[in-house]
């Protein structure tokens, strides 16, 4: 039981660290800016008439950023 209590408290501890983390994806007149949390914290166009293509492939690539991000802790906190 102890293992998993700390388990939890490392999690619990990642999930903090990354709330406070950003990572920023700037492409084609599109940048976002994704928390550590993979939640979407603010997307900004610079030229009008952008494709949804192109939005889309900013947000995936920000997002993509941000599961690194995430499994970097991950792996840090498990001594991976």
């Amino acid at each position: 039981m102890g293992n998993l209590r700390q388990l939890q408290k490392q999690a619990k501890e990642i999930q903090r660290q990354l709330a406070n983390e950003e990572v920023e994806v700037e492409e084609n007149g599109v940048r976002v800016v994704v928390s550590g949390e993979q939640r979407i914290k603010k997307l900004l166009f610079e030229k009008e008439n952008i494709s949804p293509l192109v939005v889309m492939e900013a947000i995936n690539r920000a997002l993509g950023k941000a599961q690194q991000l995430a499994a970097k802790k991950l792996m840090g906190k498990v001594g991976i």
